[in-house]
């Protein structure tokens, strides 16, 4: 009897805290990979399988991202060096933080690409932003919460519901559409964000910016100010973080419904 088909390529998430947040499934992955590509920052020897570090080729996908190029072109570039690498053979990995199905354009990238090529691709999930930052403030996502990237938020002129939360993702790259590794931008490149922002919510209303904590014992960073003070955050208070903006009026229910749901 056969196994299971052995997957042409992994896409795994190791989560927001690397190793902290590694999970079986995805260190059962990495020891399926011969060859695996990364933006893990972490040594190899945190996050690789016991016994792995050293036997499995590791390329740092860093390389190919061009500080300034267009977001979209770096990621074009990565993916398509990764998808020109898969063997009939043997499984390589695309090794990311968070959840590879949160905000990660080079993992849709390469499932679009292997989908088209007929090959077969498996999905390892791990911990995101979105659920670090809930646990972070300590609040249910119950009964619903808005998650959209911060300038996608802006440029396509999203109308958020007041009465249900806003979670913005990728706040320190908000405004431009090109990679800036090497320098952290501070509150001042969130002016057209805190804007938009204040034509649905006071500019007094309290917000927070959430920065999860590190490996090293580090508790969450969370900075609640008035909306309109964002635009005083240094670099340092910016660089990943998520604003997290609550509800601005209760959200109304249908007692009607309500009632025949009792009764169900």
């Amino acid at each position: 009897m056969g196994g299971t088909p052995q997957p042409h390529l992994f896409l795994i998430g190791l989560g927001v805290l690397v190793p902290d947040h590694i999970t079986v499934q995805a260190t059962r992955a990495l020891s399926r990979c011969s060859q695996v590509y990364s933006l893990i920052r972490e040594p190899a020897h945190l996050w690789m399988p016991q016994g792995k570090s050293g036997h499995i080729e590791l390329i740092d996908v860093r390389n190919w991202y061009i500080e300034g190029e267009v977001r979209t072109r770096n990621y074009d570039r990565v993916a398509q060096a990764i998808f020109e690498a898969l063997s009939p053979s043997e499984s390589i990995g695309y090794v990311t933080y968070g959840n590879p199905m949160t905000y990660d354009s080079v993992a849709q990238n390469l499932i679009d690409l292997t989908t088209k090529a007929g090959l077969s691709v498996q999905v390892v999930p791990g911990v995101s932003s979105v659920e670090t930052v809930l646990c972070d403030l300590r609040i249910d996502m119950a009964p619903g919460i808005q998650v959209v990237d911060a300038s996608w938020f802006v440029a396509c002129r999203i109308r958020p519901r007041t009465d249900v939360p806003l979670l913005l993702i990728q706040v320190s790259s908000f405004g431009s559409l090109r990679t800036h590794y090497s320098k952290n931008r501070d509150g001042g490149s969130l002016r057209e964000l805190v804007r938009y922002c204040s034509e649905v919510y006071p500019p007094d209303f309290l917000v927070s910016l959430v920065r999860t904590g590190g490996n090293d014992g580090r508790s969450a960073q969370i900075r609640q100010v008035p909306l309109s003070m964002l635009v005083d955050t240094t670099g340092d208070e910016l660089s990943g973080a998520s604003l997290y903006i609550p509800s601005s009026q209760k959200m109304p229910a249908d007692l009607d419904v309500l009632a025949r749901m009792e009764n169900i």
